[in-house]
């Protein structure tokens, strides 16, 4: 569940130094007369020369390029100089503006190499199960377990990764490993119901690590787990499955014992 952030009125807007942004316009109105007045120049000084020629057809072309010459060297450095002065402005700007904090750290934190660990369930942050579960057409025993469960225990190496899920029920036993090549393993359905899910395990490039599954009928369908870090201490499972051409999508948050 992400948390979303209150949208400021444009009247309101304000930076961390309490100054209140310019709007596009005001910046455009700022810059316009510096640029027409360069261009005013410009055409003024070209008309001179057009008029000197005109007025004195012996003037030397010689004499006219070096004024036209010594015209776009002065219009340069000056350039320049306007761009060394706005260059500390924009600098300023930069510091006060907001930087997304929150998304930042998620996508840096999401490169954590390795997920293993004792991890916690917190059932006050985490979605409900109640849809996914019903979807499922699980019974009241297996829902009573679901509701049960304390936590989880990831064990990550190079080549393999091994989910333990810990239980206050100790027939409610969930426990599955793979290889994060890629290659497929079998092993109970999740719902407890007879047969074998087959699943895969693969390694994402931000360090995620996300489990894929596929079970036949009865109630048939396919789900994905997708494990990684948002901050530090902290996990996050995005479940997502599909069955009966229905999707239900769900978020599991665990701290770190």
């Amino acid at each position: 569940m992400s948390a979303q952030v209150p949208s400021l009125s444009h009247t309101s807007r304000q930076d961390q130094s309490g100054v209140m942004p310019r709007s596009h316009a005001e910046e455009q109105s700022t810059k316009l007369p510096r640029t027409r007045y360069s261009h005013v120049q410009l055409l003024l000084f070209i008309g001179i020369l057009t008029a000197a020629y005109t007025l004195n057809p012996q003037l030397e072309i010689r004499f006219m390029l070096t004024c036209v010459s010594a015209l776009f060297a002065l219009l340069l450095v000056r350039l320049v100089f306007t761009s060394q002065q706005a260059e500390p402005v924009r600098n300023s700007v930069q510091r006060h503006a907001p930087q997304p904090q929150a998304e930042s750290a998620a996508s840096m934190q999401r490169r954590t190499p390795n997920l293993s660990g004792m991890w916690v369930k917190d059932k006050a942050a985490s979605d409900s199960m109640e849809p996914t579960m019903k979807l499922m057409q699980v019974n009241r025993l297996i829902r009573t377990a679901v509701k049960l469960v304390k936590g989880i225990e990831l064990r990550q190496t190079g080549n393999s990764f091994e989910m333990i899920v810990l239980s206050g029920i100790l027939w409610f036993k969930i426990k599955e490993q793979y290889p994060l090549t890629g290659e497929v393993r079998q092993f109970k359905r999740r719902d407890l119901r007879k047969g074998l899910h087959r699943g895969t395990t693969e390694k994402l490039p931000d360090g995620a690590v996300c489990i894929t599954l596929e079970w036949d009928e009865p109630l048939g369908g396919v789900g994905t787990d997708v494990f990684y870090i948002p901050a530090p201490g902290i996990l996050y499972v995005d479940s997502t499955i599909l069955m009966q051409g229905q999707t239900i999508k769900y978020r599991t948050i665990y701290n770190k014992q």
